[in-house]
C-alpha cells in the first residue's frame, strides 16, 4: 500500500536541506484527509504569537531568476529584448522562430514549470514536485454532469478551459515545440495533447500555489522593502476583494490587460509580477480566518503566527476575501468560513427588464431610457456580497454589528446581508426616473390631444385606474422581481440543496452544494430587502395619496366657506 505521507517526508528533509531554510520543531507536516484537507502543517505544542514557522530562501522558490530555463531561453522571460532572445544560444537548430517576447508571468511560470518537471531527478526541486497534486479539483477539470450541479452559479461562466486551450496552444507549445532539445533532452517529445495537459497542470498548480513576488530592493534602490511587509497569493484580481467582496468585487478584472474579460486561470494573470512557486508556504492550508502570516525579506520569505496556535491546531494562511464560488474556481475547495464573503451576480439587463415592466414600458421605450441613463461607474453585473471586518492582525472576521445589536460569535451561521448594494439601487433609481419623466410626457401630451370624453369616466371624473406609480414604488417592485427572477434560476429550493448538502459526502458535489447555497441565501436575503422596501413604499405612497385628499377636501371645505359668508344672488333680489 502507497505510503501516502512519503513524499511529505522526502520533501521536508531536502527542504531542510536547503541553504538558509528554517523549519520550527513544534510544528510538522500531517495528513488532513479525514478533514478533506490532503496534507497540512499543524502545531506540536502551544505556538506564542509572532514565532516564525520557518524560513524560505529566495534562491529556493521556482522562478524565472533561479531555474535553468530562463538562461537557456532567454525569451521566456516577460520583457526579454527580442534581439537577445533571437541571439541566445538555445542548442535547438529550429532557432527562435515564435514570438515569445511577449510571454507574462503566468506563461513564463508554467514553461519553467513544464522544464523542470521533465527534468526529473536533474532539478533541484524534484523533491518539491513529489507533493504538488497531479489531479485537481477545480471546476476545470470536472465533468458536464459535474458542473450542472452548480446550476445558475457565476462560476459556471468562468470555468475558462477554451481560453486556457487556446493561450497553451498559442504561448506555451510553440515555445516547447521550437526547444524541443531543451526541454526532452535526447528523451522522445510529447505529443502536443499531452504536452497541452502537462500545461493545464502546471497552469492550476501556479494557480493554487504561486506567490506574487515583489521585486528585490537591488532591483530599485527607491523600492526599499520592509522585512516584514506582506506578500500576497497570487488570486487574480483585486477586484474581488470585497470591493470584495471578492471583489469581490470581484469583481473580476479592473486592469487594462486585454486578457480581463476572459475566464479560468487566464484572467487571473492580469497581475504582470513576476510569480514563483514556494516550497512551504504552499504546505499551509488557507481559509477565511487563519493563523499564519507570509512575509518577505530581501533574501528571504518567511512563515510567523499572528496569533497564538494551540497544539492540534492546523496552520492557516490567506487567500484573500474569496467567495465559496471563487475559491472553488482558483483552488478546488471550499469552507463554511468563507460563506461571509459569498457573493452573487446580478445582470443589469434583468433588472432594467423587470423595472421596464414595472412601467409597462415598449422595448423600444426602455431601451431608450436605458440610453438616457446618466450614472457614475456603471456596474454590469451588479454584485451581492456582505460587509465584513477583517483584523489583519490576528487574522480573524467580525461580522458588522448594527446599533442596538450585541456582537455575534464569529462563523457563517451570523452572516446577513444587510442592504442592498448602493450601485444597485442607484442605477434602478436612476432609470426609474428617466422612465417616469418620459412617461409622464407622453402621458400629457395623450391627455391633450384626446377628446374630452377619453379623458374622464362614466361619473366624469378623472379615471383612476392607471394612477401613476411614485419613484420609490418602481424601483422596489422593479427590484423584488429582478432578484425573484435571479433566485428562480436555480432550478432547486434553498431548503432542498440546504438537506442534500448534510447527506453528502466531501467531494465536487459537496463543494457544488455549497456554492449555490451560499448564492442563494444571499438572493433570499436579498429579495427580503427588496420586498421590505416595496412595503415601506407602498405606505409612504398612500400615505401622501391621503394627505392630498384632505388636503384636496379643506381647501373644497374653505372654498364652501367663502361662498357661504357672501349673500346669494337671489337674496339680493329679495
Amino acid at each position: 500500500m502507497e505510503d501516502y505521507m512519503q513524499p511529505a517526508r522526502a520533501f521536508l528533509d531536502w527542504f531542510r536541506a536547503w541553504p538558509g531554510t528554517t523549519f520550527h520543531d513544534d510544528i510538522e507536516i500531517v495528513d488532513l484527509r479525514a478533514r478533506g484537507a490532503g496534507r497540512g502543517i499543524i502545531a506540536k505544542k502551544d505556538i506564542p504569537v509572532d514565532t516564525v514557522l520557518f524560513t524560505i530562501p529566495r534562491k529556493a522558490i521556482i522562478s524565472a531568476t533561479t531555474s535553468e530555463l530562463a538562461t537557456l531561453v532567454p525569451s521566456i522571460v516577460q520583457g526579454a529584448d527580442q534581439e537577445e532572445a533571437d541571439g541566445a544560444d538555445d542548442g535547438d537548430e529550429e532557432g527562435d522562430n515564435e514570438d515569445t517576447s511577449k510571454q507574462d508571468p503566468w506563461t513564463s511560470l508554467i514553461l519553467i514549470m513544464i522544464f523542470e518537471f521533465l527534468r526529473g531527478d536533474a532539478s533541484p526541486w524534484k523533491a518539491y514536485f513529489g507533493v504538488l497534486p497531479a489531479v485537481f479539483d477545480t471546476p476545470m477539470f470536472w465533468a458536464d454532469d459535474e458542473l450542472k450541479a452548480l446550476q445558475a452559479s457565476p462560476v459556471v461562466g468562468r470555468v475558462g478551459r477554451e481560453e486556457a486551450d487556446e493561450m497553451i496552444k498559442t504561448k506555451v507549445l510553440p515555445v516547447i515545440r521550437a526547444h524541443s532539445q531543451v526541454f526532452f533532452g535526447e528523451g522522445a517529445p510529447l505529443d502536443d495533447d499531452a504536452i497541452v495537459q502537462l500545461a493545464h497542470r502546471m497552469g492550476s498548480t501556479i494557480m493554487a500555489y504561486s506567490f506574487s513576488l515583489e521585486k528585490d530592493d537591488d532591483e530599485d534602490e527607491n523600492d526599499e522593502k520592509k522585512e516584514d511587509e506582506d506578500v500576497e497569493m497570487k488570486d487574480g484580481d483585486d477586484e474581488h476583494e470585497h470591493e470584495h467582496g471578492p471583489d469581490c468585487d470581484h469583481d473580476h478584472g479592473d486592469d487594462s490587460d486585454s486578457d480581463s474579460d476572459s475566464s479560468g486561470w487566464v484572467e487571473d494573470k492580469d497581475d504582470q509580477l513576476p510569480l514563483g512557486m514556494v516550497p512551504m508556504a504552499d504546505m499551509l492550508n488557507a481559509d477565511a480566518e487563519c493563523n499564519a502570516h507570509i512575509g518577505h525579506g530581501v533574501d528571504a520569505l518567511t512563515a510567523t503566527a499572528v496569533r497564538p496556535i494551540k497544539a492540534g491546531d492546523e496552520i492557516l494562511n490567506y487567500y484573500g476575501p474569496l467567495s465559496n464560488g471563487e475559491l472553488l474556481r482558483r483552488y478546488g475547495y471550499t469552507t463554511e468560513k468563507h460563506a461571509f464573503f459569498d457573493a452573487v451576480d446580478v445582470p443589469w439587463e434583468l433588472v432594467q427588464h423587470h423595472l421596464a415592466e414595472q412601467l409597462h414600458l415598449l422595448p423600444a421605450e426602455a431601451a431608450k431610457a436605458a440610453d438616457a441613463v446618466d450614472v457614475d461607474e456603471f456596474e454590469d453585473p451588479v454584485m451581492l456580497d456582505r460587509d465584513f471586518d477583517e483584523d489583519e492582525e490576528t487574522g480573524q472576521l467580525r461580522p458588522p454589528v448594527l446599533e442596538g445589536e450585541e456582537a455575534g460569535a464569529s462563523g457563517a451561521s451570523s452572516t446577513v446581508l444587510r442592504e442592498l448594494p448602493q450601485t444597485l439601487r442607484r442605477q434602478a433609481k436612476a432609470f426609474a426616473k428617466v422612465a417616469l419623466r418620459q412617461q409622464q410626457k407622453r402621458r400629457e401630451k395623450a391627455l391633450a390631444n384626446a377628446p374630452k370624453s377619453k379623458q374622464t369616466g362614466k361619473n366624469g371624473k378623472n379615471d383612476k385606474t392607471h394612477a401613476p406609480k411614485t419613484e420609490k414604488e418602481v424601483v422596489a417592485a422593479g427590484l423584488v422581481g429582478a432578484l425573484t427572477a435571479r433566485l428562480a434560476q436555480y432550478p432547486t429550493s434553498l431548503e432542498a440543496d440546504e438537506k442534500e448538502f448534510a447527506q453528502t459526502p466531501a467531494g465536487r458535489l459537496h463543494s457544488a452544494l455549497r456554492v449555490r447555497i451560499g448564492e442563494k441565501r444571499l438572493l433570499t436575503e436579498a429579495v427580503a430587502l427588496a420586498k421590505a422596501m416595496l412595503t415601506e413604499a407602498k405606505a409612504e405612497a398612500k400615505a401622501e395619496a391621503k394627505a392630498e385628499k384632505l388636503a384636496s377636501k379643506a381647501k373644497k371645505n374653505d372654498l364652501r366657506g367663502d361662498d357661504e359668508e357672501q349673500p346669494s344672488g337671489k337674496r339680493q333680489r329679495r
